[in-house]
């Protein structure tokens, strides 16, 4: 079904084949390419697809925006994945100037901020990037949304990576927030309290890290054909927390499961 700004855009641009139709199958097909690694391809649809949504919009079709927004960012990854990096944040800055001036769709604006973001730290401007990642945090309305939840996970552990512990773990709580409403109990939320925890715990937040970590290791184990390397990575950080804390005894509980998993073979897919 499509969606509200969608019927709007076919009402003003025509049904099925029309320039804009045309663009966003351009978009995914973008995405498709980039998937398999053919960044060239990936490139000349992506272009071909904003010269088209920014066409529409300069002659007035506001209900392309969304769509132009949607290319800008695909796009801006393509850039970066080129190492284009100042083309890359010249995109998602213009994603981002468009998302603002749309106060109804807040998550759009979220998800271009920290899109925008992560092509700043990338561009090796890490204060840039602190600050926009407060913008994104400031952002209110925002519904659980997988792209967004991908993007503010990502973000977050690329924060962390360059020493900007503060807003990563802000950037963190509230994907694992998403992820909650997403994926309940799920492979997917497991992977993402994990990293959660590692940003608790390089916080100082060492309590709270071994929360979110036995919450992961809770879900690990509890998945029929789960990967037992995998629940034994996990079991080897939930001991590191523990250890940290002085509890010794679950601690080396947790390591010794880990060393039997390790190396298991994974059980059925």
């Amino acid at each position: 079904m499509a969606t509200g700004w969608m019927r709007r855009l076919r009402q003003v641009t025509g049904d099925g084949a029309g320039p804009a139709q045309r663009a966003l199958e351009a978009v995914d097909a973008a995405k498709r390419a980039s998937a398999a690694g053919d960044r060239e391809t990936a490139k000349r649809l992506g272009e071909t697809a904003v010269t088209a949504l920014r066409s529409l919009v300069t002659s007035g079709v506001r209900e392309a925006e969304p769509g132009l927004v949607r290319a800008l960012l695909h796009q801006s990854e393509h850039l970066r994945e080129s190492a284009r990096h100042a083309e890359a944040v010249a995109a998602a800055e213009e994603a981002v100037a468009l998302a603002w001036a749309d106060p109804a769709r807040p998550t759009s604006l979220a998800l271009a901020l920290a899109t925008l973001a992560g092509q700043l730290l990338a561009a090796g401007r890490p204060a840039d990037a602190r600050e926009t990642g407060r913008e994104v945090l400031a952002v209110s309305g925002v519904q659980p949304d997988e792209a967004l939840a991908q993007q503010l996970s990502t973000l977050a552990s690329a924060l962390a990576g360059a020493g900007e512990h503060e807003v990563a773990l802000a950037l963190s709580e509230r994907s694992a927030g998403m992820w909650r409403v997403l994926a309940a109990g799920s492979d997917r939320l497991g992977r993402e309290l994990t990293g959660h925890a590692d940003r608790l715990y390089a916080a100082g937040r060492w309590a709270d890290a071994i929360e979110f970590s036995a919450e992961a290791v809770a879900i690990h184990r509890s998945r029929a054909g789960e990967s037992p390397d995998r629940l034994a990575r996990v079991l080897g950080n939930y001991a590191i927390m523990l250890r940290r804390v002085g509890r010794e005894q679950e601690a080396l509980a947790a390591a010794a499961e880990a060393e039997s998993l390790a190396g298991t073979p994974d059980g059925p897919a």
